[in-house]
């Protein structure tokens, strides 16, 4: 059976080289401080020629080992996304030809997500349509907030605008939490390694994204815009452990959402384990939203695992439903094939 991966990353030295010089300027000393340690680890896997750089061969090679047919493909951290400017419109459309240039080699194996310079929003919303339109993209990735701003800000409508109208999806992914935040809830007895790791990838960050996406449907965003569809990794990053509190404390009558916060939790959102193969997460999702709602990834390469299909064909799942979430919600999800 074939699997299909939905939340899996590259990065170009040549992009990652531009980026660096670019957005060195727009960083404040408690910014540049943090952003050392993530910068760090992003530049030694991209100056190593490590997997995050390679889609040829190296991905070939683990993605046949682990059992994975495709991977669909965007930017990793470090992304043009988080630029200022005709900087970002300009580096973020040379992501986006790389990538599609990688596509044609591969066009069995790799999809494409668009980098988007969400500064500029109509900008963005025209190169979506690029992507989709003349690259054959499948949606677009956003690096979490843009500067500290969350993106329910009305100016960034034409982003969801487009998407909706393109019927494609989007994934809001995390990205770097606010500076106030970090130094509040993370910064405390114990070293910076360890602030670093709690505040992103331990929880931190993970957190963040699960209340942007809560930001998002408060805001009225699936109200205007409801055929359209968002990518929820790392099971939802937190969200639905929380569904039916959420429900009970933010109904219709306080929030004035044409639904509540459930409904859109279940049509508007598809959940993916983003390489948290645990069981937990994995049976709360099917409970509340069904299999018709998940879709695989792994997150390679920030997280490699050899048991991509082995985790999921042996956990139990009926044919039908190892069917819907190995592949066949990506193909419609996607518009793949």
């Amino acid at each position: 059976m074939k699997l299909i991966t939905v939340e899996e990353h590259y990065m170009s030295k040549a992009i990652n080289d531009q980026y660096q010089a670019l957005n060195q300027a727009d960083l404040s000393p408690e910014q540049e401080a943090k952003a050392s340690f993530v910068s760090e680890y992003l530049n030694q896997m991209v100056e190593t020629g490590g997997p995050i750089v390679d889609l040829d061969q190296k991905r070939l090679a683990y993605m046949d080992q682990a059992g994975v047919s495709v991977q669909i493909l965007s930017y990793g951290n470090n992304s043009p996304m988080d630029l200022r400017g005709e900087a970002a419109v300009d580096l973020a459309r040379q992501a986006n030809d790389d990538l599609f240039e990688a596509c044609q080699k591969h066009p069995d194996r790799f999809y494409g997500l668009a980098c988007l310079p969400v500064d500029q929003p109509q900008s963005a919303a025209a190169e979506l349509e690029r992507t989709v339109k003349d690259l054959g993209f499948k949606g677009a990735l956003l690096q979490g907030t843009f500067q500290e701003e969350f993106l329910d800000n009305d100016r960034y409508d034409p982003i969801f605008a487009k998407a909706e109208e393109l019927g494609v999806p989007l994934q809001i992914h995390p990205g770097e939490i606010k500076q106030d935040v970090l130094k509040a809830y993370y910064k405390g007895k114990w070293s910076d390694q360890v602030m670093n790791v709690l505040s992103g990838h331990g929880m931190g960050w993970h957190y963040e994204a699960g209340v942007h996406m809560l930001r998002l449907i408060l805001s009225g965003c699936f109200d205007r815009y409801p055929r359209l569809q968002l990518v929820a990794g790392h099971w939802g990053e937190g969200l639905p452990y929380f569904l039916e509190r959420l429900d009970e404390n933010l109904p219709v009558d306080l929030t004035h959402l044409d639904h509540n916060i459930a409904y859109y939790l279940k049509h508007n959102f598809y959940y993916t384990p983003s390489g948290m193969f645990y069981d937990g997460p994995f049976k709360l999702c099917l409970d509340y939203f069904g299999a018709e709602r998940i879709v695989w990834s792994v997150d390679y390469p920030y997280v490699i695992r050899d048991n991509a299909w082995d985790y999921l064909a042996n956990f139990g799942l009926a044919q039908e439903d190892l069917e819907a979430i190995a592949y066949a919600n990506a193909e419609k999800l996607y518009g793949l094939g």
